[in-house]
């Protein structure tokens, strides 16, 4: 009866040792994917916020182009009108866009703060209106040029300074 305990050679103590490498690898992969998830969901919760923030500045801004057309530059009017690639006002373009100048945007003297009613906002955001010009109104006689397209550009940053959203749009009068 006892030569049968002599013989035995641990392989149950190996196989159990392989069952718990295998078990804790895959405890390892589930911690880390459900770690990944959670930052991917904050970090869409936080563009969303800013995406938010930014439609209502840009909701904002097409107001106020609506309610003061005939937009000359900031050294006139309030801050954030300009003319198109015309950052200074001085007559001569540059090369970039106005809204892509990121100075604009930390300024109160050349980009208009918008107060909005969201939480854990990092900033508030801002917008600016463009001149683009006189147009042809729908209807209206060829080249009569009884419109003007203003584009309204607003910026915003979500809880985090790191993640930001521009959007744009046209507004014709």
């Amino acid at each position: 009866m006892f030569t049968r305990l002599q013989h035995q050679s641990g392989a149950v103590l190996v196989i159990s040792l392989v069952m718990l490498l295998a078990l804790t690898l895959i405890g390892i992969t589930g911690t880390q994917t459900t770690s990944l998830e959670e930052k991917m969901a904050g970090n869409w919760r936080d563009k969303n916020l800013a995406f938010q923030a930014a439609e209502s500045a840009l909701t904002a801004g097409e107001i106020a182009a609506a309610a003061a057309p005939a937009i000359a530059c900031p050294g006139a009017n309030p801050a954030g009108y300009y003319l198109p690639l015309d950052l200074n006002c001085d007559g001569i373009k540059e090369a970039t866009a106005v809204w892509d100048n990121a100075a604009i945007w930390s300024d109160d003297t050349k980009s208009v703060k918008y107060t909005v009613d969201l939480a854990n906002l990092s900033a508030s955001p801002r917008y600016i209106i463009e001149d683009m010009g006189a147009t042809d109104c729908p209807g209206s006689a060829i080249g009569a040029l009884d419109c003007n397209n203003y584009r309204i550009t607003a910026r915003a940053t979500g809880g985090s300074t790191d993640t930001v959203v521009m959007v744009q749009s046209i507004l014709q009068i």
